[in-house]
């Protein structure tokens, strides 16, 4: 019986390493492991893009916290994520401005947390801190790491280069691809200059990314009073 428990349970520890090696693969790839101790270094990010709307994303994978501000057709929102929170924003750190209005958005939490972690960087340390439950496959060339984001099935495939270029969840497909170092500092981070992201089929979002900041930018996310008062 123990014999064939371990003969069950070794194909399980050959593809939970074998997924750790691809994912840490990957992370290289994009220029994530940094230093003499060789670790993740990317713990805040920002990036701005074109196209469909006007778009800048400011990310903690820390807190984990992240702000989306849109431009569409003229009309500006800004989505905010920070922790156990989720709200709008009239304009960047509303609440703490006078005038400013700051709208608690709670039915958006998981969906935004959602969002942060299917970002290059953040599908990759998802994957990651999944350990024994990521798996990888190779399919005709094409490989692809399983892993669980929030009770979600998250599908993460690599490019010949080993470079995030799709991240599918059951409601939502996004392709990342012509990565490039586009931080004003040369760092060799990597980061995909056109992104689209599709919710059933059709095409939400078309970006033309034009700047990145990879070197750890000093971004925060304070949550206003009303939005922990109305939670």
């Amino acid at each position: 019986m123990r014999c064939f428990f371990l003969v069950a349970l070794f194909p399980l520890l050959a593809n939970s390493q074998d997924a750790a090696a691809t994912i840490k693969t990957a992370e290289y790839a994009l220029g994530m492991i940094r230093g003499p101790q060789r670790i993740d270094a990317i713990n805040t990010v920002e990036y701005w893009g074109t196209g469909t709307v006007a778009y800048h994303a400011s990310i903690s994978y820390a807190v984990p916290a992240m702000r989306v501000d849109i431009t569409r057709a003229g009309q500006r929102q800004i989505q905010v994520v920070s922790g156990e929170y989720a709200w709008n924003e009239s304009v960047p750190g509303a609440g703490f401005i006078a005038g400013s209005v700051a709208t608690p958005a709670p039915d958006t939490l998981k969906d935004r947390l959602l969002e942060l972690w299917t970002t290059p960087f953040g599908a990759l340390k998802m994957a990651e801190r999944a350990a024994a439950n990521a798996r990888v496959t190779h399919d005709g060339g094409v490989t692809v790491i399983t892993f669980p984001v929030m009770g979600i099935t998250v599908k993460a495939t690599l490019n010949a280069r080993n470079q995030l270029s799709r991240v599918e969840t059951p409601l939502t497909e996004i392709s990342y691809s012509d990565y490039k170092d586009l931080g004003e500092i040369t760092s060799d981070v990597l980061f995909p200059t056109h992104i689209v992201k599709k919710q059933h089929g059709d095409t939400v979002l078309d970006l033309t990314i034009t700047k990145v900041d990879a070197n750890n930018p000093y971004v925060v996310f304070p949550v206003p009073e009303a939005v922990e008062r109305n939670h």
